[in-house]
């Protein structure tokens, strides 16, 4: 393969999933942007027999974190495009390789998570970013004396900082959260609060931004329902969710409102 500049290249391999991550998360809306933002978020991975996890997990549980190389599945854009506009930036502008947007010429993520515990063939996880059904690519052990930078700069992102959410929560929220199945968690309240704190909304949706307005995101087998006035969040209610369509709950904003009217008609 020749490049651009006439140089040869180096064939890149096909890639396979090691295993596929089964996580808190059920969409991107409501996932936080960046690992470790929720610590009470939990994920599993099951490692494919086919790459022998008896023997390739062994020693991994001696670490207590992992970094994770993922692929964005739910990745929708069908071109490359050197800039992006990253939430913090509230309609600016910055180059792709100075984000972590996943919208890249090779939609690869990397994120750091917590391992609980390793129990056959597979890894317990927590403080995590990624979705449920997340294809991974490989596992890596961290290590904190050469993976840890001394004295780093963050770049464009402190002058860009997320305001955090007040957030509180209805009777009939908590009613809801104390009849919740332990399977969803331990701290059901704590990992919604955690979640809403970093305010999921995109900032460029003038729907999602509209102070009041009813929104709602699936975490676990529930349905959270919540509104942002100001700076405060509040949670109405907490449902056993229902079918799960990812595909109507990633439409864009007019095509949600004009599907929404024609349901009426």
């Amino acid at each position: 393969m020749t490049s651009q500049n006439g140089k040869t290249q180096a064939a890149v391999p096909e890639l396979q999933a090691i295993g596929v991550l089964e996580s808190c998360f059920r969409e991107k809306f409501g996932t936080p942007r960046q690992p470790h933002l929720v610590p009470g978020s939990s994920a599993r991975l099951r490692v494919y027999s086919r790459f022998a996890p008896a023997h390739s997990l062994a020693g991994l549980s001696e670490f207590s974190h992992v970094w994770l190389i993922s692929w964005f599945h739910l990745n929708t854009n069908k071109s490359f495009h050197p800039k992006i506009h990253p939430p913090r930036l509230k309609g600016g502008k910055i180059g792709v390789f100075a984000s972590r947007s996943p919208h890249r010429p090779n939609p690869l993520g990397l994120s750091l998570a917590k391992l609980e515990k390793v129990e056959g063939d597979t890894l317990y996880l927590s403080g995590i970013d990624l979705i449920d059904g997340t294809p991974i690519l490989d596992i890596k052990p961290y290590l904190h004396f050469s993976d840890a930078a001394a004295a780093p700069s963050a770049g464009w992102i402190p002058a860009n900082a997320f305001p955090e959410l007040s957030v509180d929560f209805t009777p009939r929220a908590l009613k809801d959260i104390a009849a919740a199945n332990p399977a969803d968690g331990p701290d059901l309240r704590g990992l919604i609060a955690d979640t809403l704190r970093h305010d999921p909304r995109n900032m460029r949706d003038a729907t999602q931004m509209k102070d009041g307005a009813d929104l709602e995101f699936f975490l676990c087998a529930r349905e959270v329902h919540f509104t942002v006035t100001g700076g405060a969040a509040l949670v109405s209610r907490v449902e056993l969710a229902g079918k799960f369509e990812k595909k109507n709950r990633r439409e864009k904003p007019k095509a949600r409102k004009e599907n929404k009217e024609n349901h009426v008609q």
